[in-house]
């Protein structure tokens, strides 16, 4: 979910720490980096952090400008967007693992096809229009007829 590499790890959005709930609509998928060095923040307590220790040179003062030519406060106005950003995805993907319905239909719809290990984003662009015709025909059982005759 935050750096788009191969998740091992479900992470609590919002801390479970700082009370977020231990419930299927409070986790995302992250590798186990990800996830500890996210650790007890909030995922745009991480994201700005990250952003800024990449960017920020140290020099200058949160008002006047760097070596780059901005000033700190400029660059967390510059990431602010991309953080909006990152809530959307993070709600949209809480949502998504929530729907009992849909993680049924993704688990015998895509096992042969999800290696897991290039990353949310490829995964999201290659299966959309599967993902999207499953969406409007309300996550139709996949499972293979042998397994739904079994379960009869």
């Amino acid at each position: 979910m935050y750096c788009g590499g191969p998740s091992q790890t479900m992470d609590h959005v919002i801390p479970f720490s700082d009370g977020g709930a231990d419930n299927m609509s409070n986790l995302v998928p992250a590798c186990r980096h990800c996830n500890l060095q996210k650790s007890n923040k909030t995922p745009a307590e991480l994201f700005i952090g990250w952003d800024l220790r990449y960017r920020w040179s140290g020099k200058g003062t949160a008002q006047k400008s760097d070596s780059s030519g901005m000033s700190l406060r400029d660059m967390y106005l510059s990431v602010h967007q991309e953080t909006l950003a990152l809530l959307d995805d993070l709600d949209t993907v809480a949502a998504e693992i929530a729907d009992q319905k849909r993680r049924e239909w993704f688990i015998w719809a895509t096992p042969w096809k999800y290696p897991y290990d290039l990353g949310v984003e490829y995964y999201r662009a290659r299966f959309a229009e599967e993902v999207q015709k499953a969406k409007v025909e309300g996550w139709p059982d996949s499972r293979p007829e042998s397994v739904k005759q079994r379960n009869a």
